[in-house]
């Protein structure tokens, strides 16, 4: 019972980074990209998707097993290197130049493959799983197709990102999931499986 209060609570943290995401698109179209309304947003979705993506791993860890462990870890790790770069954004002159260095290019590229790599992984093995309903996967692969959109600064890449968490933290809040074990058992209980052991 503990354990899935946690699950819940895990839930609202992915419903509500979602919600921050998404926050970032209208801010960049009012204020600009870069601006500090969208960078403020963007920073809050980092920390928060950094620690509800866990509920996407234990809301189906018997289903996706190490893999799906590996997707989240990287999902995790990609948003708090991303959260460390947008932070330098916040204490650096606007017309300052970007911090550059070893550094901030193996930061750059941990957060492009937590986000990009292990976002699809995860997409796949949920998709497999069918503990989450199916849209919730299919959110999360047009999160990454959105990345390519002919848009300048693609705005709207942050409305597809958040919309996927969105979506996952809403079906973990409501209880909006079926365990493989409660699949099994609802098949089992069906009147064609029924019919079948008469």
């Amino acid at each position: 019972m503990k354990d899935l209060r946690v699950l819940k609570w895990l839930g609202m943290i992915c419903l509500l980074a979602g919600i921050a995401r998404i926050g970032m698109t209208p801010t960049a179209i009012v204020w600009g990209t870069d601006s500090v309304p969208e960078l403020s947003f963007g920073y809050a979705a980092c920390i928060l998707m950094a620690i509800g993506s866990i509920a996407g791993f234990l809301a189906q860890s018997k289903e996706t097993g190490l893999l799906g462990f590996i997707s989240v870890l990287g999902m995790s790790v990609g948003n708090i290197l991303t959260s460390a770069l947008l932070f330098t954004l916040f204490i650096l002159e606007p017309s300052a130049p970007r911090p550059e260095g070893a550094m901030v290019a193996i930061a750059q590229m941990g957060g492009m493959i937590g986000t990009t790599l292990c976002t699809l992984l995860f997409a796949i093995l949920t998709f497999r799983a069918k503990v989450f309903p199916r849209w919730v996967a299919v959110l999360f692969v047009l999160n990454l197709v959105s990345m390519f959109l002919p848009v300048e600064d693609n705005v709207y890449f942050a409305l597809f990102w958040g919309l996927a968490y969105a979506g996952l933290g809403f079906c973990i809040w409501t209880g909006r999931m079926t365990p493989r074990s409660q699949q099994a058992q609802h098949a089992d209980n069906s009147p064609r499986s029924a019919g079948l052991t008469k």
